[in-house]
């Protein structure tokens, strides 16, 4: 018997011991800021049963490295934060875009019936993303909360300088649409996310 393994007789005299070493483990696992993959498959068999869920295959979502794009993401919010603080507004107004993107993109994949996938040259608009989740049943209020959050952003990048807003506006775009994009990742993890048994 390998170190660390417990005898099915070991279970039935020492259960409560054996539900105490699997309690504290689990709670390890979860303090970690990163696991590996033996430890993340070791948090999901430990945690109760629908804990986790699955959602599409990232490449089908346009992702080109996993491993960058997860840094990525991962920092985006601290980016975010940092840069609405320092009033770099247009920052602000493509991170979060971008973030909003992501869960649009997993949202339309998992959602459609043909099966198709974003390739990673893909270049529709952040508004035609909006809209094809749109058509596939994606949350109304949502939808029109990232359409006015999306005509400001194409007056923010492309039209600042043509007079169509000004950096106080963008300051108050930056605030109306905090916390969009969590509301939006919310949404897609509770409508595609498969539960992990």
């Amino acid at each position: 018997m390998a170190l660390g393994q417990l005898c099915p007789l070991a279970l039935a005299t020492h259960p409560r011991k054996h539900l105490l070493n699997h309690k504290s483990r689990l709670e390890e696992l979860r303090a970690k800021e990163t696991l590996s993959d033996e430890e993340m498959q070791e948090l999901i068999r430990l945690s109760p049963s629908g804990a986790f869920n699955t959602g599409p295959n990232l490449v089908t979502m346009g992702v080109v490295d996993v491993a960058t794009a997860f840094d990525n993401f991962k920092e985006g919010p601290s980016r975010s934060k940092h840069a609405l603080e320092q009033g770099c507004y247009l920052e602000v107004i493509s991170l979060r875009l971008q973030h909003a993107e992501f869960w649009l993109r997993m949202f339309w994949v998992a959602k459609n019936k043909q099966g198709s996938i974003f390739a990673p040259a893909d270049k529709r608009t952040f508004g035609v993303i909006i809209n094809d989740c749109s058509n596939l049943g994606f949350r109304s209020d949502l939808i029109d909360r990232l359409r006015e959050f999306n005509q400001h952003r194409i007056n923010a990048i492309h039209k600042y300088l043509l007079g169509a807003t000004d950096y106080d506006e963008l300051k108050d775009v930056c605030e109306a649409s905090t916390g969009l994009d969590g509301e939006v990742g919310e949404y897609v993890r509770n409508e595609v996310g498969i539960a992990l048994p």
